[in-house]
């Protein structure tokens, strides 16, 4: 199993971040919103953030829905 956290995810630059959870599995992460979040697509930049505090982030390879 992975490591996760809570963080503040923003993906795209003028988007507001808003609260998932991350899970870091190798060097790939996976992002659960807390809610739905419109217009994620590949090649996006996404950011983790606690507070002012850049955690890391990387380049979206896919956009699909998990099931909760």
């Amino acid at each position: 199993p992975g490591r996760s956290w809570r963080a503040d995810v923003q993906i795209r630059y003028h988007h507001t971040a808003a609260p998932a959870r991350v899970t870091l599995e190798g060097n790939l992460a996976q992002v659960a919103f807390d809610e739905p979040q419109s217009s994620i697509a590949p090649g996006q930049g996404a950011a983790f953030f606690q507070g002012e505090q850049l955690l890391g982030g990387g380049w979206i390879e896919t956009g699909r829905k998990h099931p909760r």
